[in-house]
């Protein structure tokens, strides 16, 4: 009889630990799966603001151009619009980049730095066409680049 308990004992004290542990081990993978998540999500929102700032960038170079090639001049109230979405743009995009530097692959930080480096490399250009041109060029580049680096980054 004395051993029937003791056996009955150490069965309940060993399902016991067993519980606890599982238990345990559960809860600890289920912190690391969601903080996990979390760091993707930080990072997906910091991806999609410096997309979208590229995008709003790119929109004054492009209706410009536009204008340009239909023969047109963009109406100068649309063009001071025009402007200070693009100067907000390319703000959002260096604070974006610095802000999310935590976030942020390497390689999308490089294209970020070097968007700002070609952007400000305008040595020979004299007309506004060719200015435009530059600006849609260089943005349209930076932004396939970092949406291509954002996905690569992303699926890891």
């Amino acid at each position: 009889m004395v051993a029937s308990v003791t056996t009955i004992l150490l069965q309940a004290l060993s399902t016991f630990v067993i519980a606890v542990f599982s238990t345990w081990l559960t809860i600890r993978l289920s912190q690391r799966k969601f903080r996990a998540e979390r760091l993707w999500d930080r990072k997906a929102v910091a991806y999609e603001r410096v997309i979208e700032a590229f995008h709003k960038a790119k929109r004054f170079s492009s209706e410009n151009l536009d204008a340009v090639y239909e023969g047109r001049e963009v109406l100068e109230e649309r063009n001071i619009e025009l402007r200070t979405l693009a100067k907000e743009a390319r703000e959002e995009i260096r604070r974006a980049a610095e802000i999310g530097s935590f976030s942020l692959s390497e390689l999308a930080l490089k294209i970020v730095t070097n968007y700002e480096a070609e952007l400000g490399d305008t040595k020979g250009i004299i007309m506004w066409h060719d200015y435009l041109d530059h600006d849609y060029a260089v943005t349209d580049r930076a932004l396939k680049s970092f949406i291509a680096e954002a996905k690569r980054d992303l699926d890891q």
